[in-house]
């Protein structure tokens, strides 16, 4: 039996990210289906093959590529309730090669999500969003070319939060839980209902995108397959903006989501809030050489060590299709490689300040 397929009992069982739940996703909320032709079109610089491996789904983002390129921007955001794993550094890298490749993109640390989402405390936030602002620009995001910002800081998005709330109901917060949200508060890391200070940092994070669509006409959000109802509740608040508000609503709100890497010891994800669930900056070399070269799984779809590999830029996309094979054959290679990408993640999680 494989790391991966041991699982202490839990009182609420995880939803794990499977090609099921995909497509259960993909059914129900009608995103574009995930199989080889999802994506046919490129997007700074990267060919469409390549964003089929690295990406999930999208919605709308055909349309985004479409626009004016000067008129857009690409955000993603980070909650503040723990130094990262590695497969939020994926998504910094992410933003990183998109960046490179000509688009405007805004990171947005988010300190007053954590603040009220997970109840951390203020100083912890605001100390946290600092190291994360050091660690995206070691990564390579250029904040001088881009946006980098915090919470806590920009009243302007504070000031949307609030004139969002007339266009708000009750039932959109509800609608918007995250499925593994039994799973987190069976382990005691979030509210068991969707409290008030969990709708202020839910709501915060809506504004965060419809911000962006005072200044340009198109807005992608790069976020996890899991985020996926938080684009969906933005999209239907600023679906009723009428005449009173003063608020831009006719703008492109679209979204590229990833996959969620598997996490290890039995976890559906790697979490900042579960120990254990996945590789973070604060793992040692040890740990690090031990869960990697413990995955002994041969299907790269469960593979936690494959998921993080295509996530993260850690090579080409040739090499990557090489690698996948090597993985399902349990080659010398795929243990030669997994050699090779532990030096990987200690150089990286050696960027951490």
């Amino acid at each position: 039996m494989t790391i991966l397929e041991q699982e202490a009992p839990l009182s609420t069982p995880p939803v794990f990210y499977s090609e099921d739940y995909y497509k259960n996703v993909v059914r129900e909320y009608g995103y574009d289906t995930f199989d080889l032709r999802r994506f046919d079109f490129s997007i700074a610089g990267i060919e469409h093959d390549e964003l089929n491996l690295r990406y999930l789904c999208h919605h709308s983002a055909d349309r985004f590529a479409t626009t004016d390129i000067r008129r857009r921007i690409i955000t993603t955001g980070f909650g503040m309730s723990g130094p990262p794993h590695m497969a939020s550094a994926s998504q910094i890298m992410k933003m990183v090669r998109l960046q490179q490749g000509g688009e405007a993109c805004q990171i947005v640390l988010g300190d007053m999500d954590a603040y009220n989402g997970r109840t951390r405390s203020y100083g912890f936030t605001r100390e946290l969003a600092e190291r994360f602002r050091a660690f995206a620009t070691r990564l390579g995001f250029d904040d001088a070319r881009g946006v980098l910002r915090d919470q806590a800081t920009s009243v302007d998005v504070l000031t949307t939060m609030y004139l969002l709330g007339r266009y708000t109901e009750d039932a959109d917060f509800d609608a918007a839980e995250e499925d593994n949200h039994p799973y987190y508060a069976s382990r005691g890391l979030v509210d068991e209902t969707m409290t008030f200070r969990r709708r202020l940092s839910l709501a915060l994070m809506a504004a965060d995108f419809v911000s962006l669509g005072q200044s340009y006409d198109a807005v992608l959000v790069l976020l996890g397959v899991d985020e996926h109802k938080y684009v969906r509740f933005a999209q239907q608040v600023k679906g009723r903006f009428d005449q009173d508000v003063p608020l831009c609503g006719d703008f492109l709100l679209s979204a590229i989501y990833t996959r969620m890497n598997r996490g290890f010891h039995g976890h559906p994800k790697s979490s900042k809030s579960i120990p254990g669930s996945g590789i973070t900056v604060e793992s040692d070399a040890d740990e690090i050489r031990q869960l990697v070269t413990s995955d002994l799984t041969r299907d790269p779809a469960l593979s936690p060590v494959f998921q993080l590999m295509y996530q993260m830029t850690y090579t080409s996309y040739e090499e990557l299709l090489t690698i996948h094979q090597a993985c399902r054959e349990g080659s010398r290679r795929w243990d030669a490689e997994k050699g090779r990408f532990v030096d990987y993640l200690v150089h990286v999680k050696e960027l951490w300040p």
